[in-house]
Order: structure tokens, then sequence, then C-alpha cells
């Protein structure tokens, strides 16, 4: 499931202006579909020959590094230090510039701004990442003032959730129907979501989440809050918690 239902010319889009040696912000809800956006652009941009470094969880000064490395296998690690590294990568971007994707964007430091901003120039585009599940967290990464541009994920639409739904439970048994009216209500719930909506289908194979033949909706969204916790964030959250991160 590749996660482009409805959003192939959302990808096409967003490509386009990754040819200006800029950096953009890519940001939504946790199970917006954000990653999966990136793994296909990935192979997009490796099947034209472009060079691409794609760092699945970004935290650190040393993960840009290791995306580079992957990009450009010519600079080569043996016996250099990572600030040689880096200089080292300058030189080949600006020989052959390339695509950086900077996934699961978290806090980042002054040396890790200052990198990206020492990247300006040097023909390199860069794609930053990022959960944003409400205003303040979108606050918050604009006051790092990394990018030129802010994209949002925009939503599926309910015709996408449906089929996203359909393949999500196939594989699994359900111990019950699901009937319209709960589909309905999942799809409410998903919020034009389709991680949220894949996660859902996968749980409900279990029948802890249904009571004669309905689904337990809070139980559900409290299990699939849990889970996106402990794939993404250190520790999981307390389903009666409001985090900053709650998809909205």
């Amino acid at each position: 499931m590749t996660g482009l239902y409805g959003r192939r010319s959302f990808l096409k889009r967003l490509a386009e202006p990754l040819l200006a040696g800029r950096t953009f912000l890519l940001y939504g809800p946790v199970g917006s579909g954000k990653s999966s956006l990136l793994e296909d652009m990935a192979q997009s941009m490796k099947k034209q020959g472009r060079p691409c470094g794609f760092c699945r969880c970004t935290r650190a000064l040393s993960d840009i590094t290791e995306g580079l490395l992957a990009a450009y296998p010519q600079v080569k690690r043996e016996g250099r230090t990572q600030r040689q590294l880096r200089s080292y990568l300058v030189d080949a971007i600006e020989a052959r510039p390339g695509v950086l994707l900077l996934d699961h964007l978290r806090e980042v430091g002054t040396q890790f701004k200052g990198y990206l901003r020492s990247m300006r120039g040097t023909g390199l585009d860069v794609l930053l990442v990022a959960d944003a599940g409400s205003q303040r967290d979108h606050e918050r990464l604009r006051a790092t003032r990394l990018a030129y541009q802010e994209i949002i994920v925009p939503p599926l639409a309910r015709r996408a959730m449906h089929r996203i739904l359909a393949e999500a439970i196939l594989p699994n048994r359900l111990p019950f129907a699901l009937p319209d009216v709960e589909k309905s209500a999942l799809i409410r719930m998903a919020r034009g979501r389709p991680g949220w909506m894949i996660l859902a289908g996968r749980i409900l194979s279990d029948t802890h989440y249904w009571r004669d033949g309905r689904v337990l909706k809070e139980s559900l969204r409290a299990e699939i809050m849990t889970r996106i916790a402990r794939t993404y964030f250190a520790d999981p959250v307390e389903p009666h918690v409001k985090k900053t991160w709650e998809p909205q």
C-alpha cells in the first residue's frame, strides 16, 4: 500500500520545486502519509538518476551526514572525522546537486541548523518532514526558520479512505462483519489520515476492540495513540493525556 491514493498529483507538485537548491518543510499530523510520500519521492529521484539521501528519523547533525553519505557514496568515511566528511560532502554536492529527504524531524540544535544553512548556494534541495497536529506544533516548526517554503499534507478524500479501509482489513480476519455505519464512523475518526486508517484495520482483528458486534471506538483510538508513540517517540503516551503531537 503506497499511501498515494488521490495524491499522485500532489506528489508531482511536491517534486516540482525541488530543482532550485532550497529547503522546504512538509508537515501534517501523525498518520497523514508523509513517510509514504517520501518513500515514493526517493524512488522517483533514484529513477531519474539524481543523488538522493533519505533519512527516516532525523534527530541530530549526524543523521544529515549519514543521509548525504548514502547519496554520495564516492565520499569515503574511512579515517575521516564527521567534520571532514561534511566538508567533502559539500564539494560533492556542488559538483552534482541532489536531494536530501529528512523524515520525522525532531528538535534541532544550533549545529544542525547551521549546517543546513551552510548548504544554501550548493544546489542541494532539502525536504524536511515533521509531525504537526496542532497550531502550536506548526509555530514551533516555523520558529526554526529553516524552510524557504512550507507545505501541508492535505487530508485524503472520503472515497480514498473507504478504499484504504477495505484494503487494510482485507488480510485481517475480523471477529465480526464491519457494518457500513461503523465504516463511516472510522473514516470520520481517521480525518483523512491513511496511516491512521491502516493501523486501525490491523488492530480490528483483535476481539478486545469489539463488543456485541460493534467497534469500541475509544479503546481503538487509545491503542492507535499508544502504537504511534512507541513507533515514533521515546515513550508511550497515556491515552487520557493530550500531547501536542496527538493526531487532529
